[in-house]
């Protein structure tokens, strides 16, 4: 079985290999085609040209068969395909041989080396088709000077060019031979690169699942010991625990993300979202900041920043706690630290949103100037990258007093009112599928859709509304995560299990959980859109905007 599935790789890593050189090859043909109509009748060029196109056109569709069913009868259709088409090109050559001038001799003995040349680098990945489609070219060769051997005044010479021949049908055959080495061994180096890849995601998924348990010890316990201190000392060094323990946690954590950036597992998903709702958590977030006393942290948003906003919250909120503990971090030791978040739009766009965060005191005068062999720190690095990932830009700058100013802009989309007119003027017909266990519920979520002229059908649960989905055609669904025997998750892994024609349909969550991480969960499922409860039409009219994208203007 691996050696099928293995054969069954290298066939697919010949055609795209043949279909990425299809334009340089048939110009080549076109070309050579033309060359020889100077001198050979029309139809016999055209014939040639039009076989070539023909087993070109065969010969993908050949391949496409072999990998769905990778049989030996496919296999042996590919081979006689290829050397056929070959053979056909090498036709004319041959033809143009038999006329006396040498310089149209040579004519021909270039078109059978560039046919030689083509095998052993483009059909190297398949070893036996590069044999098969290398012979044709490579009897031709040895046919044209071995008419002469017996030729008392040409014999010689002749013998000398079979000779000739043979030596670089040999060399094209080493050619080809090392060829498909090669790029078999970039193939095994590539796959065990990214089996190492794999094998080091999973040695830090488990170093950070064994470290949590001693670091959840820890603040566990140093909790405990600042509720029950008597002294200011004894809190001082559960505070000084605490501390070093969030730092430790999130260092945990940035080595686990910076390898997710590195690796492309981290998806930008944007959601909508209340952005004052968001910065708040930063603000209560517990930050590994030395510090007896929680920092006071502000936050100032601009009239012109709206309420909600299309983002990706969970990006944001790491990249704003580690950009926030850097400021926090780098001022002095007066106590409590402050800071200042600060949201506005970009100037002059109303498409990125600006966040600056300002500490309010100098930094610290003391701390020594940072070691340029040192590079940029960890957790900066991992802003960067998450940044990367957003198409958001951040940067940490040093203000004239002293104080350090961490800034990111970030792409952000504002969630437009419902049209007037409804959802008609933008989509035409839309249907939806709404599906909870609470009648109420579906009622509410029902005329809403209606004001906005969406035909929508209700479904009290995950089986029924698998039924009907198989007997009826929908543009989304609007579905509920909380409902008995089969709920919100375990619909929409059997919707996309399902193999149908509705597979992929777009999935939209609705929820009474407002918490951050459950709709972190959510997102992280695969679902097309989440809407708390109670629902906000503004909020569900740009879910529906993300989950079903307009179509196109005329």
């Amino acid at each position: 079985m691996t050696d099928r599935r293995d054969l069954q790789d290298e066939m697919r890593r010949q055609r795209v290999r043949l279909e990425r050189d299809l334009v340089s090859r048939q110009l080549g043909v076109a070309l050579s085609c033309v060359i020889f109509g100077v001198v050979l009748p029309f139809w016999v060029v055209f014939l040639t040209y039009l076989i070539s196109v023909g087993t070109e056109v065969a010969q993908r569709q050949l391949m496409l068969a072999f990998d769905e069913n990778p049989t030996g009868g496919r296999r042996a259709a590919v081979l006689a395909n290829s050397a056929f088409g070959v053979a056909v090109y090498s036709v004319p050559a041959l033809l143009v041989w038999q006329y006396g001038d040498p310089l149209l001799k040579f004519t021909g003995v270039l078109a059978l080396i560039g046919a030689l040349l083509n095998t052993c680098v483009v059909r190297s990945t398949h070893l036996a088709m590069g044999i098969t489609s290398g012979l044709p070219p490579a009897l031709a060769l040895l046919w044209m000077p071995m008419q002469d051997l017996g030729d008392s005044g040409a014999g010689d010479y002749a013998a000398l060019a079979t000779a000739g021949a043979i030596v670089l049908i040999g060399y094209f055959l080493s050619a080809l031979v090392q060829n498909h080495r090669a790029q078999n061994e970039l193939v095994k180096a590539v796959d065990e690169a990214r089996a190492a890849s794999r094998a080091k995601t999973r040695f830090l998924s488990a170093l950070s699942h064994e470290i949590r348990t001693p670091l959840n010890a820890v603040l566990g316990h140093s909790d405990l010991l600042e509720g029950e201190a008597k002294t200011a000392a004894v809190k001082r060094h559960a505070a000084a625990i605490q501390t070093g323990a969030r730092g430790l946690k999130m260092l945990v954590e940035d080595v686990i993300d910076l390898s997710s950036a590195t690796e492309g597992e981290i998806r930008f998903t944007p959601v909508t979202a209340v952005i004052r709702q968001e910065l708040e958590m930063i603000a209560s977030m517990k930050l590994p900041v030395p510090a007896d006393c929680p920092p006071e942290i502000t936050i100032e948003i601009a009239q012109e920043v709206p309420e909600f906003g299309r983002f990706d919250p969970l990006l944001l909120r790491k990249c704003l706690s580690h950009l926030a503990t850097m400021v926090l971090t780098s001022q002095g030791d007066e106590q409590p630290a402050r800071l200042d978040i600060r949201c506005a739009l970009a100037p002059g766009r109303k498409d990125r949103l600006r966040l600056t965060l300002a500490g309010r005191e100098p930094a610290r005068i003391s701390d020594p100037e940072p070691d340029p062999r040192a590079g940029e720190p960890l957790s900066m690095t991992l802003v960067n990258r998450i940044s990367d990932v957003m198409g958001a830009r951040s940067a940490i700058l040093k203000a004239p007093d002293g104080s350090f100013v961490a800034r990111i802009e970030l792409p952000f989309v504002m969630v437009p009112e419902p049209p007037d007119t409804g959802a008609e003027t933008v989509y035409g017909r839309l249907r939806a599928l709404v599906v909870d266990d609470i009648a109420t519920n579906r009622f509410v979520v029902v005329q809403m859709l209606r004001a906005l002229r969406i035909e929508a059908v209700e479904a009290g649960g995950g089986s029924d509304a698998l039924d009907r989905l198989a007997s009826d055609n929908f543009d989304f669904v609007l579905l509920d995560m909380n409902m008995p025997d089969m709920d919100g998750e375990a619909t929409f892994r059997e919707i996309r299990a399902s193999r149908r024609e509705w597979s992929e349909i777009p999935v939209v969550a609705l929820t009474a959980d407002s918490v951050t991480y459950r709709r972190d969960h959510f997102i992280g499922l695969g679902l097309n859109g989440y809407v708390t409860k109670p629902i906000d039409r503004r909020l569900l009219w740009a879910e529906i905007l993300s989950a079903v994208p307009p179509p196109p203007p005329l």
